[in-house]
């Protein structure tokens, strides 16, 4: 398991966009997020590698919250930017990196995929994430998002991994304070996502970026705060 676990993940930069955080703890609740962010990789605090994704997925939340009639205020576009930062001891699972074939088998099964579609299965397709976790599609022994429920087997808080819907993402709203032609999100397409299953890892978060318009003695001025 160790050989897919990520190195330090007190030192991975990660971003998360809201309307807003409140108070010490995060909760996860089910399929609140935005975009496929709601379905793909299960019920967790869903972050980003990529500030922009980040400054995205906030523009992309704060129109959900228009288009059902709950909290809206003036705006650049987007509404805020936490950075996010993670306990030393945290276990995050990397999809891009092998897995245990043998403690992969033995998930799968216990989730009940029949035998007759593992024999056809070598020990390096089980060492595959993506590949492992579209199997438990043939299975009737367990329930959930099979990408949150495979992480969770393999005894991980977090899962850092490409998202396969960025493949045909084609949404690039302006005037949200991204450069497209010089975004991180360009840059290293597709930009990873980290979804937390577990919000005990989480050290801490701070605000980096707001954009919400103020106005105060009715002086209209924007603050958007980047350190």
């Amino acid at each position: 398991m160790d050989n897919a676990m990520v190195f330090k993940p007190e030192a991975l930069d990660l971003f998360h966009g809201s309307l807003e955080l409140k108070g010490g703890k995060i909760m996860i609740g089910s399929s609140i997020g935005v975009g496929w962010n709601a379905l793909t990789l299960g019920n967790a605090f869903y972050t980003s590698v990529s500030v922009d994704a980040a400054r995205l997925f906030s523009h992309l939340v704060l129109q959900k919250s228009r288009l059902k009639g709950e909290e809206t205020f003036n705006n650049v576009g987007f509404a805020k930017i936490y950075k996010v930062l993670l306990h030393k001891d945290s276990s995050i699972l990397d999809a891009d990196k092998a897995l245990d074939a043998n403690r992969v088998r033995s998930i799968l099964t216990r989730a009940g995929i029949p035998q007759r579609y593992l024999e056809h299965r070598n020990d390096d397709q089980l060492t595959d994430f993506y590949k492992s976790a579209d199997l438990l599609c043939y299975g009737a022994g367990w329930e959930g998002n099979r990408n949150e429920y495979l992480t969770k087997a393999l005894g991980f808080d977090g899962l850092l991994i490409q998202e396969r819907a960025w493949d045909s993402y084609d949404y690039y709203p302006q005037d949200i304070g991204i450069d497209w032609e010089g975004s991180d999100i360009t840059k290293g397409w597709p930009p990873k996502t980290l979804a937390l299953y577990n919000p005990e890892v989480i050290s801490g978060y701070e605000l980096i970026s707001d954009g919400r318009i103020y106005v105060p003695n009715k002086e209209v001025f924007i603050l958007d705060i980047e350190r």
